[in-house]
């Protein structure tokens, strides 16, 4: 088996902050094409693979004695920094998608280099980066303020080609302060939004009508893609989060939100219109529009707008309340509406004990999760709880820590790739481990077998995409076992043991989904006889 540890994650370049339009003045380059994504920010021309250690190290040391150079004029516009932050993600994507290809690339050699024994291995784990984690590092902020912020994850398939069929699919997360709004706006990408902590009023608008809910943890809707919406967090104590699965439907795993007003952090759709446009569609001459919608009068220069400084705004008790009369509950009665907000403890638990319980939502229950094709979970574990080794069958599964920690260890089959030297030699299984905290992401492909151990007290939600018909098959349990349904002809021609003692190692485990974790050393029991395929169950010890 060989185990694949993550260490600290070498910190991601960040583009150094310019004014776009200085730029074009100051070194002549052309206007943009309008169907490239915009570039307003230099990029550093990407490392090659035996850079990246040494560059790894000396970032990590800077990042910690020293702040990041500034170029000569950056000192005024770094207030302005944050101004910039719907573009730079879009356009900081390309610089990553190099950066990461070269770090799978310098993983891969690695891999290979170090199969010869413990000791060329053991230099190399510093430098491991697990593909399936993602920790707060790799959130990239497009906007901020005093009141909140708007965090989206990293492309998974630029994480790793492991990841390949999530390309189409991104993670956004959302912030608020107590008493906020975070303004109307709409995305070229469906949403399934969930409620992770906190309460909120989310408003749908429509051509002739619109739909307010009263949302609060473990509660869940899809905001269809061109839906204009906005949230405002009610509560006058306790902060906002909300986690997005987020689907474009113009390119794959690209998206982009249009604000219908103007903030100091980005400009109304409206205002990419002609004069003349705007004119006739609102029967108004431009001045007043130019008042109205954009907040400036005449004969005022850019820049003395009377605008918001971001998308998340200050609202107050008073407006908070006349938006709360027209706000609807969840229901808490089915999980069947196509259109309705639903929670994910409306029902009963599909796994329960004393040490955990997981609540489901699947597509086939629900109208909203199969036109998306994704199910929905939280997983609740006591400090010390083992939710038991298990793989799902179909379904990729994105898990949001919310609350807690746990230790995660996934195992896969080692790569064809990494054992194309090796072709007379047993198949391996390689295992991933990972310390999960809160805010950190992780990625369960379909057919891994995974084990989740809370060192904590534990929350986490899950997305399950490709859902539909998936099964969870567990491997140890006194329920659902797939294991114990072997017959016992095939469990002593698979197995070293006979028939009998496969009986009584499963029937060992009274308990099923969530037990003690109680970490055994039988380095004896290992040492017995091994087939061609080493086993899968192996791989957790």
């Amino acid at each position: 088996v060989e185990e694949e540890e993550e260490c600290e994650e070498g910190q991601i370049p960040r583009p150094r902050p310019q004014h776009p339009e200085r730029e074009r003045q100051q070194h002549g380059e052309k206007e943009e094409d309008e169907g490239e994504q915009p570039r307003p920010f230099p990029f550093p021309r990407p490392r090659q693979p035996h850079q990246e250690e040494e560059h790894e190290q000396k970032e990590e040391q800077d990042e910690r004695e020293h702040p990041r150079p500034h170029q000569p004029h950056q000192k005024e516009e770094e207030k302005h920094e944050w101004q910039h932050k719907q573009e730079k993600h879009q356009g900081k994507e390309s610089e990553e998608e190099e950066e990461d290809q070269d770090e799978d690339e310098e993983q891969d050699k690695e891999s290979q280099e170090s199969e010869g024994s413990e000791s060329q291995r053991e230099p190399r784990r510093h430098k491991n980066k697990n593909p399936f984690h993602f920790n707060s590092k790799r959130f990239q902020t497009l906007f901020k303020n005093q009141y909140g912020h708007v965090r989206v994850l990293q492309r998974f398939n630029k994480r790793s080609q492991q990841l390949q069929n999530l390309r189409d699919y991104r993670i956004l997360e959302f912030n608020s302060k107590p008493n906020t709004l975070l303004l109307p706006h709409h995305a070229d990408a469906d949403y399934l939004i969930v409620i992770l902590n906190g309460t909120a009023i989310l408003t749908l608008v429509n051509n002739d009508d619109r739909d307010s809910y009263n949302l609060q943890s473990g509660d869940a809707l899809r905001v269809p893609a061109g839906t204009t919406y906005y949230v405002v967090n009610p509560d006058n104590d306790e902060n906002l989060r909300m986690i997005t699965l987020a689907i474009p439907v113009n390119k794959p795993g690209r998206f982009e939100s249009f604000f219908l007003s103007s903030t100091q952090a980005q400009q109304s759709y409206l205002q990419g219109f002609s004069k003349n446009i705007l004119e006739a569609s609102y029967d108004t001459k431009f001045e007043e529009i130019n008042k109205v919608l954009f907040g400036r009068e005449e004969g005022q220069q850019q820049g003395e707008e009377r605008l918001q400084e971001s998308v998340i705004v200050e609202i107050s008790k008073k407006q908070i309340r006349e938006l709360s009369k027209h706000a609807k509950s969840s229901s808490r009665k089915t999980i069947s509406s196509e259109d309705k907000p639903f929670n994910l403890r409306s029902h009963d638990p599909i796994y329960s004990n004393k040490l955990g319980k997981l609540f489901e939502i699947t597509p086939e229950k629900n109208p909203q999760l199969r036109d998306l094709d994704v199910f929905l979970s939280v997983v609740d574990m006591n400090e010390g709880a083992l939710f038991l080794p298990h793989f799902n069958s179909k379904a990729i599964v994105v898990l949001v820590i919310n609350e807690g920690e746990a230790n995660i260890e996934l195992v896969g089959i080692k790569e064809q790739q990494q054992r194309q030297q090796q072709e007379e030699q047993p198949l391996e299984v390689r295992k991933y481990r990972a310390e999960l905290s809160e805010q950190d992401i992780f990625v369960i492909p379909a057919g891994y077998p995974v084990v989740v151990n809370a060192t904590s007290d534990l929350n986490f939600f899950a997305f399950g995409i490709n859902a539909e018909n998936n099964q969870r098959n567990f491997l140890a349990g006194s329920k659902d076992n797939v294991i114990s349904q072997i017959p016992s002809q095939v469990q002593e021609l698979a197995f070293p043991g006979s028939a009998k003692d496969i009986e009584n190692l499963i029937k060992s485990q009274s308990e099923s989904y969530f037990v003690d974790a109680q970490p055994q050393q039988k380095e004896e029991g290992n040492k017995g006889r091994k087939g061609p395929l080493s086993s899968i169950l192996r791989a957790f010890y």
